[in-house]
């Protein structure tokens, strides 16, 4: 299954440098030409739901020598935070064009996920260059 834990890691870090590319362009001048295309909706859109079911999928242990629960945990979680706080921003994005229910779930989605987006990110980024790096180690 080398092509799921390449999917995993592909969609953990591209997911992640998404959701922190505001970050990463002030501290990287050369991550800037990126911004443009990360900022795409429906890029983030695609990309938020690939990562969400690449991170359902890894719940499930798909290799022989893994452990049963603990096989890729944090890239499984990674994918799918990043993949619903990436769905999540779309909503927020949109919420002037939406009834008035959607529009106080909207908010409140926006300000418990909006601080964190960052961190989330970089966070996302991190666990998926590990798994990269690690794919034995438990958890990763």
């Amino acid at each position: 299954m080398f092509q799921l834990y390449l999917l995993t890691v592909l969609t953990t870090v591209l997911a992640g440098m998404a959701l922190a590319s505001g970050f990463l362009s002030e501290r990287f001048e050369r991550f800037s030409e990126f911004t443009e295309f990360m900022g795409n909706s429906w890029y983030r859109i695609s990309l938020g739901f690939v990562a969400l079911l690449i991170g359902v999928i890894n719940l499930f242990p798909t290799y022989p020598e893994d452990i049963v629960v603990l096989g890729e945990l944090l890239p499984s979680l990674a994918g799918i935070a990043s993949g619903i706080l990436l769905l999540s921003e779309f909503v927020t994005s949109r919420r002037e064009q939406a009834p008035g229910k959607t529009a106080e779930i909207a908010d409140k989605v926006e300000r418990f996920s909006g601080p964190y987006l960052t961190i989330a990110g970089i966070a996302s980024v991190v666990i998926g260059i590990l798994h990269a790096i690690l794919p034995k180690l438990p958890l990763l």
